[in-house]
């Protein structure tokens, strides 16, 4: 008996996958943030930041972190990525990477030409954070190397803070891939700068994007919230503040508690969309007061409605002027009127929709805030 279990036991161990394609962490070099940009010949230059974990033998086994910025060049991502891996000691793993930036001209260009050898990597992280910058990633990243302790973590909960305030859109390199294939839809990302005054690297707005490239536009804050509104996409809060009476300098902040849309398509000389936003808000900032008087309510009303109507009028000129249907105009079409969509459909269709925006302004509370 114990013979016939000791020849089992050696025909199960060759079937037995072990852990053959383990990676060890203390052979890898882990990547945390990644830029990448084109030089004056036109090839693609690579800049990532390595964390290194060094432990003390002396300091009773005490741990530190440091940071190590390499660069690479190539014809190909993937080429530039391996004259990196080259020149350091380790094996070359962007699998920790958290965040990964577009320089402005490589953002200009196809982007799915950077983006698609990281995909085609099984160990890239797809929920990393994706951003463009105003000039050039490794100018950035080395302003970050010298400037912020944290370097890529920094970035990082900078973009998160800004999804929780519903300033740009919470998107990932697993998503962009979603809109790079979708012919209905375009996409905006987070779009960083250095503040040269601050001499800190900071977030401007969101980079308008048409198919897969970058239009060279972005929004401000305040605009990528009011788009984030119409696309129904309210986060944690969405504070607004309007100047609502210029010569005695009175303005009100307020924060979106529930949004409504309803959308409307009309075929005319061109296909015209009516978008109606409803919000209910809570007033957190208004220092005239008197918010227990509905005639002050009613006027709050009228001129938040007003005020958030111009701005969507030029909210939506900009996108049309750019191309850019963020909104996804085109994704409604071919759901809900295909036959529209057949007509036209192109590279181009944007420029046969006209967007006529509508916001009404409910204030539903004047109270403390949490």
């Amino acid at each position: 008996m114990r013979k016939n279990k000791i020849i089992l036991l050696l025909l199960i161990i060759p079937l037995l996958t072990g852990c053959w394609d383990e990676r060890l962490l203390k052979n890898s070099r882990t990547v945390y943030l990644s830029g990448f940009d084109l030089d004056e010949e036109k090839n693609y230059r690579t800049t990532a930041v390595i964390r290194n974990l060094n432990i003390s033998d002396s300091s009773r086994g005490e741990r530190s972190v440091s940071n190590e910025l390499v660069t690479g060049k190539g014809e190909s991502i993937r080429e530039s990525s391996l004259s990196i891996d080259r020149g350091v000691a380790g094996k070359f793993d962007p699998a920790k990477g958290r965040i990964l930036i577009l320089g402005n001209e490589v953002a200009k260009r196809n982007i799915y030409n950077v983006l698609d050898s990281i995909y085609r990597d099984p160990r890239v992280n797809l929920n990393s954070k994706v951003a463009v910058t105003d000039g050039n990633a490794n100018e950035l990243i080395q302003h970050l190397i010298e400037e912020e302790p944290e370097k890529g973590e920094y970035l990082y909960e900078m973009i998160r803070s800004s999804e929780d305030h519903t300033q740009s859109p919470s998107i990932t390199l697993r998503t962009v891939r979603n809109y790079l294939f979708d012919e209905g839809k375009d996409f905006f990302i987070p779009y960083l700068g250095i503040d040269k005054n601050k001499n800190k690297v900071e977030l401007k707005g969101t980079a308008l994007f048409k198919d897969r490239s970058f239009t060279g536009q972005f929004l401000s804050s305040d605009q990528s919230t009011l788009l984030l509104l119409f696309m129904e996409k309210q986060s944690k809060k969405a504070i607004l503040t309007d100047q609502i009476d210029q010569t005695r300098d009175v303005s009100v902040s307020y924060n979106v508690k529930n949004v409504s849309r309803e959308l409307s398509v009309e075929k005319k000389d061109k296909i015209h969309i009516d978008v109606s936003l409803q919000l209910d808000v809570d007033v957190v900032d208004f220092p005239p007061d008197n918010l227990d008087e509905q005639e002050m309510i009613s006027y709050l009303n009228k001129q938040l409605s007003n005020h958030l109507t111009k701005k969507a009028d030029i909210l939506f000129k900009k996108l049309a002027d750019n191309q850019s249907d963020v909104l996804g105009l085109g994704r409604e079409l071919i759901a809900f009127h295909p036959s529209i969509w057949e007509e036209i459909k192109g590279e181009n269709y944007y420029e046969h929709i006209v967007v006529n925006p509508e916001v009404k302004v409910n204030v539903t509370s004047s109270g403390i805030t949490l």
